[in-house]
């Protein structure tokens, strides 16, 4: 069977390498130091892989920092207003005055 040209390429080139001890070994070193590089603890792929959970961890801070904003604010109105008080213990608590009646009004939906 014939041989492919492609296939005498690799060959030659293999049997360079390997015939050239010293131009082996640097190149077994270069792979070795390339590899680590690329693939040890402190690599490339490591490094991409932490720069992306620092992104989605700044993403979940911000709206943690949002949601303290908000219950910030909502606990100064509750300081300073009886309305907000009075609106909170109403409709969070089913809270009424003394000698109110509560009526509530049911919607049929499947008409």
């Amino acid at each position: 069977m014939p041989e492919n040209k492609d296939d005498s390429f690799f060959k030659n080139i293999f049997k360079y390498i390997f015939s050239r001890r010293k131009f082996f070994i640097y190149l077994l070193i270069l792979l070795v130091v390339a590899s680590y590089a690329v693939f040890g603890k402190k690599g490339i792929l490591q490094r991409v892989e932490l720069e992306m959970e620092v992104k989605e961890l700044r993403v979940k801070l911000k709206e943690e920092q949002d949601k303290t904003l908000i219950l910030q604010k909502e606990i100064e109105d509750l300081k300073t207003s009886d309305k907000k008080i009075e609106k909170t213990a109403r409709e969070k608590y089913g809270m009424v005055k003394d000698g109110e009646e509560i009526y509530k009004i049911q919607i049929d939906s499947t008409k």
